[in-house]
């Protein structure tokens, strides 16, 4: 039988078809979406070939990273995928390893991502990836019947009682958006830079754009918030994409939180650490820590610097994260 061979390559058909059979998400949603996603980075994939076909492959999302007001590049590991006649092989951690050298030799600083528990033995134990424990969920419940149903009661009655403001959703931001990014990137250690750019291509360029409702506020008193919201886990979920800014943010929040409210939406969902410039903001509308055995699901944290200067990535208490982190929201 053929050797399984390992390359680091650009997007292709191949890559597209393997995609299509693989059962991931991106891969359902089609080409556009992958495009998207892997947009900024001219090679994004490992791939691996055994008699020319495609038997496994992972990705990577390329993007800024800041560092204490230092631009660093990141690359994300996102999708991993190895067919039935590969597994048991080896290749999920040959392909790591490939692109990991690639990435290395490219000049990036740092490999980070949300495994989850079937990958993380190979990024913790065998890649040296720190980790750094699971996502910082938080919940905001919105009305009783999504826990009531949880016990087998028919009960429900609402749990949050701010007013809609009726906010007119933005379209596209304007230069008071990098401006806004400035100033709070000098309280980030570690985290994406969401300026003006990364926050177009990620809340307005996307396939996913239609979903997503966006409002702010503008100088020296602006914030931004972005919310969306689904039918999963056996609710109506709201999620807080971000919420960032300074003193409207606040005011922001209670009215995008009424609006998911009137809108049907149970409870909210958002990603906040307590030493993050948000976190205070977020208490204060109501959201509480989600204990970890009642997390819908189980998001690992982890990453491995590349060169010296993202060393601060392996500590959590450095970084910032929110749901614009998430590829899968």
């Amino acid at each position: 039988m053929t050797e399984i061979a390992v390359s680091i390559e650009a997007l292709s058909e191949d890559v597209l078809a393997a995609y299509a059979v693989s059962g991931m998400d991106r891969g359902k949603v089609g080409e556009t979406a992958i495009n998207w996603a892997f947009q900024g980075n001219p090679r994004p994939f490992a791939v691996a070939r055994q008699n020319g076909e495609v038997v496994g492959l992972s990705a990577y999302i390329r993007s800024r990273l800041n560092l204490s007001g230092r631009e660093a590049v990141a690359l994300q590991a996102v999708d991993s995928f190895v067919s039935e006649k590969a597994r048991g092989k080896g290749v999920f951690t040959r392909l790591a390893q490939t692109y990991d050298q690639f990435a290395l030799d490219d000049g990036a600083d740092l490999v980070w991502g949300f495994p989850n528990t079937n990958a993380a033995p190979a990024w913790f134990g065998k890649m040296d990836w720190a980790p750094l424990g699971q996502v910082p969920f938080l919940i905001k419940p919105l009305r009783a019947g999504f826990l009531f149903r949880k016990l087998g009661l028919p009960l429900d009655f609402p749990l949050a009682f701010a007013s809609d403001q009726r906010l007119p959703p933005l379209t596209q931001l304007g230069a008071w958006a990098d401006e806004l990014w400035s100033g709070l990137a000098r309280g980030i250690e570690c985290g994406i830079s969401r300026d003006r750019a990364y926050l177009t291509h990620r809340l307005f360029n996307g396939p996913m754009a239609a979903q997503y409702r966006i409002v702010a506020t503008e100088a020296d008193r602006g914030a931004i918030v972005a919310t969306t919201e689904a039918n999963k886990h056996g609710g109506h979920i709201g999620y807080l994409l971000e919420a960032m800014g300074h003193r409207d943010l606040d005011g922001l929040l209670a009215s995008e939180l009424a609006r998911l409210r009137n809108r049907g939406a149970e409870l909210v969902l958002a990603w906040s650490y307590p030493w993050s410039a948000n976190y205070h903001s977020l208490r204060k509308a109501g959201f509480v820590p989600l204990p970890e055995v009642m997390r819908p699901i189980k998001i690992l944290f982890g990453a491995r610097p590349l060169s010296a200067i993202a060393g601060a990535a392996v500590e959590r208490k450095r970084w910032y994260l929110s749901y614009l982190d998430s590829d899968t929201v």
